[in-house]
Formats: C-alpha cells, structure tokens, sequence
C-alpha cells in the first residue's frame, strides 16, 4: 500500500514538472498585441488614476486615486500603461489602487 501512494506522489510531481517547464518556455505575448486587443487602459492622468480606451486622447473616468502615492512600480507601470482585457480584471485593478 505504501508503495502505490509513493507512485502516486511521484506521477503527481512529475506531472506538475512538466505542466511548470510547459508554462515557462511557452512563447510569451507581445506587448502591443495585449495593448491592441484590450479594451482598457489604466494609465495616470495628471496625477489621478484614470482609465482610457487604447488610442484615446481623453480618458473614460478619472479616480481620486493620487499615483504619486502609490508604489514606485505601480507608478511606472501607470505611466507607460496598463493594459486591461476585461471588466472583471479592471475592476480588480482598480480596487487594488484603492479606486
């Protein structure tokens, strides 16, 4: 009995090895085609945390979230861009920010 769930183990983290190194070499997504097919961006505006259509000039709503309060990364990452593919992940976001 002893040596089937000894197996069992063994198969279970092979198993897992392998689904890891798939996940690691798997080819990663460019930025500008996760930028174009999201249809939200989270970037700063003047300051506040705003949310923008990708190529839009003028955001869809602005936050009383002040960037310069946030983390040094969050803040460069606002910067540049955050590109949002659904509701669900924007709303996570921006609860995270505190919006």
């Amino acid at each position: 009995m002893t040596k089937l769930w000894v197996s069992l183990v063994a198969v279970l983290c092979a198993a897992s090895l392998a689904l890891s190194l798939f996940w690691m070499v798997r080819p990663a997504r460019q930025d500008g085609d996760a930028a174009s097919a999201a249809p939200y961006l989270l970037k700063d505006y003047g300051g506040k945390l705003a949310v923008f259509t990708p190529g839009g000039s003028e955001p869809l709503r602005v936050y009383e979230v002040y960037t310069r309060l946030l983390p040094e990364g969050d803040v460069t990452a606002l910067q540049q861009g955050i590109p949002v593919e659904s509701e669900e992940r924007l709303d996570r976001l921006l609860e995270d920010f505190g919006a």
